[in-house]
């Protein structure tokens, strides 16, 4: 095989274990009202449901990335694919409402490895403005998922009912567990590799929560997302009380949604190494500026509809998506001597974010679109206030 051939490969593999997350996130949304009664579930449970998987999902994010520096990527993610199949064979399973609870957050803490582990992967194989690219067509190509998973569950949900869902999370495991052991090769040399010592782990962990703009960095990138995953995870009130929509028609929100998204994969990809960092983030965090503003004067002065609810959440999509691989590439850089462990924090911090937004601030907004518009704003705001102080004491020039 060649290596072009070899490459393209690698990067849909690695596509396809970043996806894990998003499948099981957005496959079930559409399955909310079914899953509450037959199991019981009140609609703060079925919530809970999704910020339960977030929770576990963050925590194991702070292990995956020091066991792959330590035992090699492969080994780390063939353990959490074959965990996630077999919790999700438990959830396609489940009779309780506690039980199901229960297994979202195990599920969660499985899926983790694959996104976590995978940008470790990128950067192992790939540097300066090819892993840009690599990142770009990753978020491309993994910008699928949110938009074709509700579909998919839409349609399990109507023609097969609410456990199809996680026969179907069950098979795409055991396809990722065929596909990892057949062709996913070890990316970290054994003598490139770090102790498993509890003191040295504290050590790592010590340095990398002292490095300030790393952290900076992982804020900026989870709170640029948490203002468009406030929509993904109030998705549910969103078609069923504002636009008064069903379960077959998640895709008229999903799809313009992550066609925003993988828009500004798109174009970051086709601008690595040709236009400075600094000056295409600035650029990306324009759009999404504009998005927020849209999106807020929608909120305030136009009726709803899912017309003017939607098309400002894609101009910011556009914007959010574009800016990520060079963010997560710069946090990244942070530490590059420990880039499992640096991606494990970026993800731990990201999906807090998440879990925070789907636990917290969604049930608390999600009534009214004025809340959501403005919510959106505020965690916006504050990323913007975070990267205007980056811009000033950071040099960012061209990816090394």
């Amino acid at each position: 095989m060649s290596d072009t051939s070899h490459h393209k490969l690698m990067i849909l593999l690695l596509a396809l274990l970043a996806m894990v997350a998003p499948f099981c996130i957005d496959t079930y949304l559409p399955s909310f009202p079914s899953i509450a009664k037959d199991l019981g579930a009140s609609p703060v449970e079925m919530q809970q449901s999704l910020s339960l998987y977030l929770l576990g999902f963050a925590v194991m994010t702070l292990f995956y990335g020091s066991l792959s520096d330590a035992l090699g990527r492969r080994t780390v993610i063939l353990f959490a694919i074959g965990g996630f199949t077999l919790t999700s064979i438990g959830l396609y399973l489940a009779r309780s409402t506690d039980v199901f609870l229960f297994l979202r957050l195990i599920q969660g803490g499985f899926a983790s490895a694959g996104i976590v582990v995978g940008r470790a992967v990128v950067r192992d194989l790939f540097h300066s403005s090819q892993a840009q690219r690599v990142m770009s067509t990753l978020m491309l190509i993994f910008g699928v998922a949110p938009a074709i998973a509700p579909i998919i569950g839409g349609w399990l949900e109507t023609a097969f009912g609410w456990r199809s869902i996680f026969m179907f999370l069950t098979l795409f495991g055991l396809l990722l567990l065929v596909l990892v052991s057949w062709r996913l090769p070890e990316t970290l040399p054994k003598d490139k590799r770090h102790s498993m010592h509890p003191i040295t782990l504290l050590k790592n962990y010590g340095h990398a929560l002292s490095r300030f703009h790393f952290l900076e960095l992982c804020l900026i990138t989870a709170l640029n997302f948490g203002g468009f995953f406030l929509y993904i995870t109030s998705s549910p009130q969103i078609m069923f009380e504002h636009l008064g929509l069903t379960a077959a028609d998640f895709h008229i929100m999903f799809v313009p949604m992550v066609g925003g998204m993988m828009l500004g994969a798109f174009l970051n990809g086709r601008t690595a190494g040709r236009l400075q960092v600094k000056r295409a983030l600035q650029l990306g965090y324009l759009v999404m500026l504009l998005g927020s503003l849209w999106n807020v004067a929608n909120a305030l002065w136009l009726p709803v509809t899912a017309f003017n609810l939607i098309s400002p959440l894609v101009l910011y999509g556009v914007g959010m998506s574009f800016c990520m691989p060079m963010l997560s590439i710069l946090g990244l850089d942070e530490l590059p001597n420990h880039r499992g462990l640096a991606s494990s924090l970026q993800s731990f911090v990201h999906m807090s974010m998440n879990a925070f937004v789907a636990g917290v601030v969604a049930p608390l907004v999600f009534h009214t679109v004025r809340h959501l518009a403005l919510s959106m704003l505020l965690m916006f705001g504050i990323s913007l206030l975070m990267f205007i102080n980056v811009n000033r004491r950071k040099s960012l020039e061209y990816l090394t």
